[in-house]
C-alpha cells in the first residue's frame, strides 16, 4: 500500500514557498535544464500550424513544418518584437512579423526585408530566429531551452515513455487544452497532485471520498513517482468504466495512473481520459499550469466513435474544468498560510496517504542544495496572494 506506516515530517522551510534565491535555484537548475510539453500534434494537424506560448519568460512559437516540428523565439531579429501575439494560426512556409513584415522560413532564416536596401550590408542568413530543440513522444509535442539536455526519451524514462505513447496515442483525440495563472508557488500546487487526501474537502461535487487505501500503490524511482489506484471492487468508479469499455468494445482500465517526472511534468488518468499537466514557476510567487487532456472513443473510422467522441469532450472537459477550479480556490490560501512569519507549533506532518510529497521535497532540496525545515522563521513574509486564473 503506502512505504510509510507513519506520518513524517515536513522537509520545506516557509521561505522556500516563496524567497526569491530559491526561486531562482530552482529555475536554473531543475526546469532550464529539462523538456517541457508544449502541445500535442492535434493541436496542429497541418503544415503551417503554429501555437505560441510563454516558457520560463521567453516567448515560444511552435511550428508545424515539412520538417516536423520546430520551435523558435517568437522574436524577430530586427527591433525584437514578437512575432504574432496569436494563440494559435497557420503561417504556411513563412512567419512573418506583426512589427515591420520581416518573413523566415522554415529554418528559422530571414527570407524577405521590407526596404532591404536599407539594411545593408547584410549576409544571407546572417539574422535567423533562435531554435530550440523540439522532440514528441506519441502526440506530445516537448521542447527543452538547453542545447546539452539528454534526448527525450532518456529524460522521461522507459515507463513514461511507454504511458505517453499508449496513452496520447494517434488514436486518441484532444479534450481539453487550458493554462491558469495561479498566485501560489509552484511547489504547493505541485504537492497538491501528489495525495488524495485533500479531495473530499476541495474536491466534494467531483470526487467526494478518499480513494480506498489497500487498492492504493506508491513506487518512488530516483527521477519520478508513480500512484496506482486499482479500483476494480469500488462500483463509484469501476461501474462507468466497464459501460464504456464495453461500448467501445475493448478490455476494462480499472487502474487509475498519475505519474510526477520530477520537477513538473505530470501524467495521469484512466479509462478514456488521460492528460499531461505542466507547472511552471513565473515568479517566486506564482505559477502557471497548463492541462492537455485527450480521449479514446474507438476507431476514427466508425461512425458511433464520433458520437462517443462528442459525449467524451463535452463529460471530460466539464470534469476537468471543475476539478481545476476547485483547486485554483485553495491554492493561495495555502501558499497564504505557508509564507506566515510564524507557525503552529509542532505542525508540518504529512500523512502517509500524502508521503509522495516527502520523495518531491527531497528531491528538490538535492537538487538546489537547500537547508531543510529547522525552527527558524523567515525573517520578512511576502504581500499576501489572490485567486487569479485565466483561461485560453
Amino acid at each position: 500500500m503506502f512505504r510509510n506506516t507513519n506520518h513524517v515530517p515536513q522537509l520545506f522551510r516557509p521561505e522556500h514557498y516563496f524567497a526569491p534565491e530559491q526561486f531562482e535555484k530552482e529555475r536554473d537548475r531543475l526546469f532550464l535544464p529539462g523538456w517541457h510539453c508544449v502541445g500535442v500534434k492535434a493541436l496542429l494537424p497541418k503544415e503551417g500550424d503554429f501555437l505560441t506560448i510563454e516558457l520560463l519568460e521567453r516567448p515560444l512559437i511552435v511550428w508545424h513544418t515539412s520538417q516536423g516540428f520546430r520551435t523558435f523565439l517568437n522574436v524577430c531579429t530586427h527591433r525584437f518584437s514578437t512575432l504574432t501575439d496569436k494563440p494559435c494560426g497557420h503561417a504556411d512556409k513563412h512567419l512573418k512579423c506583426q512589427y515591420h513584415g520581416w518573413e523566415y522560413d522554415t529554418d528559422g532564416n530571414t527570407c524577405k526585408i521590407p526596404d532591404a536596401q536599407s539594411f545593408r550590408p547584410l549576409k544571407k542568413g546572417e539574422l535567423g530566429l533562435r531554435e530550440y530543440r523540439t522532440e514528441t513522444v506519441g502526440q506530445l509535442i516537448f521542447v527543452t531551452l538547453n542545447e546539452n539536455a539528454p534526448d527525450l526519451k532518456t529524460f522521461l524514462g522507459p515507463e513514461l515513455v511507454a504511458f505517453a505513447e499508449q496513452r496520447f496515442s494517434p488514436e486518441h483525440r484532444l479534450t481539453l487544452l487550458r493554462d491558469v495563472d495561479i498566485d501560489c508557488n509552484w511547489k504547493i500546487a505541485a504537492e497538491n497532485i501528489l495525495e488524495s487526501y485533500h479531495i473530499a474537502e476541495v474536491h466534494p461535487k467531483s470526487f467526494s471520498e478518499y480513494p480506498v487505501p489497500e487498492n492504493c500503490y506508491h513506487e518512488f524511482h530516483p527521477e519520478y513517482d508513480h500512484f496506482i489506484h486499482k479500483f476494480e471492487t469500488e462500483p463509484r468508479y469501476a461501474k462507468p468504466e466497464r459501460i464504456v469499455a464495453k461500448i467501445i468494445g475493448r478490455p476494462p482500465d480499472y487502474e487509475w495512473h498519475h505519474i510526477l517526472r520530477y520537477p513538473n511534468v505530470v501524467m495521469g488518468g484512466a479509462g478514456p481520459w488521460h492528460y499531461i499537466q505542466m507547472i511552471w514557476p513565473t515568479s517566486p510567487t506564482t505559477c502557471r499550469s497548463r492541462w492537455i487532456s485527450m480521449h479514446y472513443s474507438g476507431p476514427k473510422s466508425s461512425w458511433w466513435a464520433f458520437l462517443l467522441h462528442r459525449a467524451f469532450y463535452r463529460y471530460g472537459r466539464k470534469v476537468a474544468r471543475q476539478v481545476q477550479d476547485e483547486d485554483a480556490v485553495i491554492y493561495p490560501k495555502v501558499h497564504r498560510g505557508n509564507a506566515s512569519i510564524d507557525r503552529p507549533h509542532s505542525g508540518g506532518l504529512i500523512s502517509t496517504r500524502e508521503e509522495r510529497i516527502v520523495a518531491f521535497q527531497e528531491y528538490i532540496l538535492r537538487e538546489t542544495g537547500a537547508v531543510a525545515m529547522s525552527s527558524d522563521a523567515p525573517e520578512r513574509t511576502p504581500p499576501s496572494s489572490s485567486v487569479r486564473v485565466a483561461q485560453t
